[in-house]
């Protein structure tokens, strides 16, 4: 055999051994975590802030069901200055290694932004562009309906498109830095769009608890008017937060 050819299977078993061993191992069948963050302070003022959050995530077959919760709460000198909920349940179908199809349904409500409650139901589909044991980066497109109460007693519904991103780098088996964004443009109104977004860094303590910072960004450009209905709201919303995450 030729010195050639030696090479090319040297080369060819360890690009397939590379490849083999780039490819993310088998997630568990279920994961749950839960996210505490509180801040309270007294004395030349009065500020307590609480931040909750919770998720659950599983997995059959080709099946992977997602579960969110989430809740920001404060009052600052006695007088509420935030009150944010959310929730989401969503199913993804997997059609392969880098393809798959979900459906979800979400809620919101933020009193200081003026929604009452904003349901969305949807579906669409997921390209896992990476999914290896470090990186794991995803792009979706999807339809959704939306139907909006504000607490100026105007209400809406609209159908919108839905464009989003999240890659998760990890740094170690625990630690890990989230970065997702996501786009909802109203089809009734090409002026009416939301765009959210979250960075997340996780660092752990122990197998089951970690330190976690976040930022989200909220930004609607046709935000809804003061419970009074006579002003505009700001556009946009940031929240940052840092805690202790419970990972089971």
């Amino acid at each position: 055999m030729r010195a050639s050819s030696k090479l090319l299977i040297v080369l060819a078993t360890f690009t397939a051994s590379t490849l083999a061993g780039a490819q993310a191992k088998a997630p568990p069948p279920s994961e749950f975590n839960t996210d505490l963050g509180f801040v309270s302070v007294t004395g030349n003022t009065s500020v307590t802030t609480l931040s909750l959050g919770e998720k659950w995530i599983r997995r059959i077959a080709r099946w992977e069901f997602k579960q969110d919760l989430g809740a920001v709460y404060g009052k600052t000198e006695g007088e509420e200055t935030s009150n944010l909920w959310k929730a989401s349940l969503r199913g993804d179908y997997g059609l392969g290694a880098n393809m798959a199809i979900y459906a979800r349904t979400a809620f919101d409500r933020n009193k200081f932004a003026g929604v009452k409650s904003r349901f969305a139901e949807g579906v669409g589909l997921v390209a896992k562009l990476a999914a290896t044991d470090v990186n794991q980066l995803n792009v979706e497109g999807g339809f959704e309906l939306t139907q909006q109460d504000n607490l100026d007693g105007t209400s809406d519904s609209f159908s919108s498109l839905r464009a989003a991103s999240t890659w998760k780098r990890m740094f170690t088996a625990n630690a890990y830095f989230y970065q997702g964004v996501e786009f909802l443009p109203n089809l009734d109104d090409s002026d009416d769009y939301r765009i959210n977004s979250e960075t997340t860094i996780v660092a752990p303590l122990s197998s089951h608890v970690a330190m976690k910072a976040s930022y989200q960004v909220r930004f609607d450009n046709l935000p809804s008017l003061n419970a009074a209905g006579t002003a505009p709201l700001r556009k946009s919303d940031r929240i940052l937060s840092t805690g202790i995450q419970l990972t089971f």
